[in-house]
């Protein structure tokens, strides 16, 4: 085995163990804390009066930050500074207490060169991600506050005006929340949305917050606004989604379902399927490879072989989403196609090998270095020329 392909079994041991929720080591140390939200643990590590280090969530991965010593690590580097063990034993602590592989020991033991990883180990990676992205994105110690119309506030009326949304559907509201962040400060916000199933609110701020644009109120879910006198059924992968097909086509008398994320595509399916809504479908995703997932999930668990959908150039119209052609001056209702599971699959079959070609050609490529061979190419050119 190559030091390289030790270092990346190394790599893909620490990166699960910080997926992992810590919560069971915390409790099996004895360790006072108090959960912040569904994303975030406050600890007293040296018995303060007030506690001072957090282990959060950020970017689907746990993170640990002691800000009374500036140590910082992940679930390991706690176990060492509350334990005193050494790297080595706060590891295989952590990671027997967590149930997560340790593959270097795994390859050891079976004399195995393998370091990729098996399907089934990708999916279950995938699983928690989604679940800690959801966690991430989501407020335990949040609720809606208020709501009223949007024609009542004309901050938001200008808002969604330069997003070339005019007409404004009736579930669509100005909402006001609160939530406790992760140092356990009670903050407010507001911006335009929807109101979810759990009672919840899936909100869009009138101004975008650092690189923060959206947040939920409550446990993310999705938005069901029904129509007992209809078995249609038009689905979107966000609210500004719903939003833009709202301008020009008749979505009233209509049942909707607003996903308000990708990752709530099973949600999606089984409310498809409690509700028979299966036969008339109609759905509107986003242009890149986790819209097209999003639908391929969605139509695989709902057993929903025939399909209406936007149609997009794959390709020309990259990273697009139905907002974006309507600003684009493109009318939505004559994009609207046949669609199928096997169509579904082959656009997520090839935009996988797109994405891993992308993947595979990219490089950092040194400036001095690429200078150096740019003057070396003219100089080689013209000797070449005066050769001739």
């Amino acid at each position: 085995m190559t030091e390289q392909e030790i270092q990346q079994l190394k790599k893909q041991t620490t990166y699960e163990l910080m997926l992992a929720d810590p919560k069971p080591i915390l409790e099996d140390l004895g360790i006072a804390y108090k959960s912040v939200g569904y994303d975030s643990y406050k600890m007293n590590i040296r018995g303060e009066k007030t506690a001072s280090a957090f282990i959060s969530l950020k970017n689907t991965v746990w993170k640990y930050k002691d800000f009374g010593n500036g140590n910082s690590g992940n679930i390991a580097t706690v176990v060492m500074d509350v334990t005193g063990k050494s790297f080595k034993d706060a590891l295989d602590y952590s990671l027997n207490k967590l149930g997560v592989p340790n593959y270097l020991d795994q390859a050891l033991n079976n004399n195995s060169t393998v370091t990729q990883l098996s399907q089934a180990d990708r999916e279950r990676i995938q699983a928690i991600k989604a679940q800690n992205k959801q966690k991430e994105s989501s407020h335990a110690l949040s609720r809606v506050v208020s709501s009223y119309p949007i024609e009542t506030n004309e901050l938001a009326k200008e808002y969604l005006k330069s997003r070339g949304i005019i007409k404004v559907p009736p579930q669509f509201k100005v909402i006001n929340g609160e939530y406790t962040n992760k140092y356990g400060e009670v903050k407010k916000a507001y911006g335009v949305g929807v109101m979810t199933q759990n009672g919840g609110a899936d909100i869009h701020f009138l101004k975008q917050i650092g690189s923060l644009k959206t947040m939920t109120f409550g446990n993310k879910d999705i938005s069901f606004f029904p129509n007992k006198h209809s078995d249609k059924i038009a689905l979107f992968e966000s609210k500004f989604d719903y939003l833009a097909a709202y301008q020009e086509m008749p979505l009233d008398k209509v049942n909707i379902i607003i996903a308000n994320s990708a990752s709530n595509s099973q949600k999606v399916a089984d409310l498809l399927k409690e509700k028979n809504l299966t036969q008339s479908v109609m759905v509107f995703n986003q242009n890149d490879l986790a819209g097209y997932q999003f639908v391929e999930n969605i139509i695989e668990k709902a057993n929903i072989n025939q399909f209406k959908s936007l149609k997009y150039d794959i390709i020309g119209e990259y990273k697009k989403d139905p907002n974006d052609l309507l600003m684009d001056g493109v009318k939505l209702a004559d994009r609207i196609q046949n669609s199928s599971q096997e169509q579904i699959k082959e656009i997520v079959g090839g935009l996988n090998m797109l994405q891993k070609a992308q993947n595979s050609m990219s490089m950092k490529i040194d400036k001095n270095e690429l200078k150096r061979d740019s003057q070396m190419i003219n100089s080689q050119n013209k000797t070449q020329g005066h050769q001739r």
